[in-house]
């Protein structure tokens, strides 16, 4: 590939994520209302520039979907600490990243976030397969990361819930740091 073709295919790379975070916004702002020429502004492309990249609303939602699944791996990576070499490394990625260390993590899944505003959007085609293929690639590294099963999901769900209470009245920020230390000490193996 020659240099000016490299750069093409990264400015179409760019435009694309552009409008998937800009959609991505743009769903959690308006909701269904939200209008695929309110989301080519945002993004800073004409309509027909989005239309290039996703023929349909539909397939704009679906890699919606996608995109935001990809991130959340993206974000529990970036929270995993490599110098810890034991069992739980994962998990206390998970557990930080959902626990007010991941901005974009704490946007989505609050109660008014992202993933509520998809809900009512209706499920594009290739979400439920999506779903099903994520759920399984989330077990499969839990379950690989060396922490009795049962404990795991206890954690993994707890973080679950706190993440969608960080930012409303129901918790505070030092109620947070207290249930993030606690969940963490859990992810150590020799504690019970």
């Amino acid at each position: 590939m020659t240099p000016p073709e490299r750069n093409l295919v990264r400015d179409r790379e760019r435009t694309r994520r552009a409008v998937l975070e800009a959609a991505e916004q743009a769903f959690e702002q308006r909701g269904a209302k939200a209008s695929l020429a309110e989301i080519a502004e945002i993004a800073g492309v004409t309509k027909s520039g989005l239309m290039h990249h996703f023929r349909t609303r539909e397939e704009l939602i679906g890699q919606v979907i996608e995109h935001t699944v990809s991130r959340a791996w993206e974000e529990v990576r970036a929270h995993i600490d490599l110098a810890e070499n034991r069992p739980g490394k994962f998990t206390r990625g998970y557990v930080r990243a959902c626990t007010g260390s991941s901005a974009y993590l704490t946007r989505v899944f609050s109660p008014s976030g992202l993933l509520a505003a998809l809900g009512t959007l209706g499920a594009a085609p290739s979400a439920a397969a999506l779903q099903e293929t994520d759920a399984r690639a989330w077990n499969e590294a839990f379950d690989a990361d060396g922490l009795p099963p049962g404990r795991t999901l206890a954690i993994r769900y707890a973080a679950d819930g706190l993440i969608a209470a960080v930012n409303t009245p129901y918790l505070t920020p030092d109620q947070l740091a207290r249930a993030r230390e606690e969940l963490l000490a859990l992810t150590e193996v020799g504690q019970p």
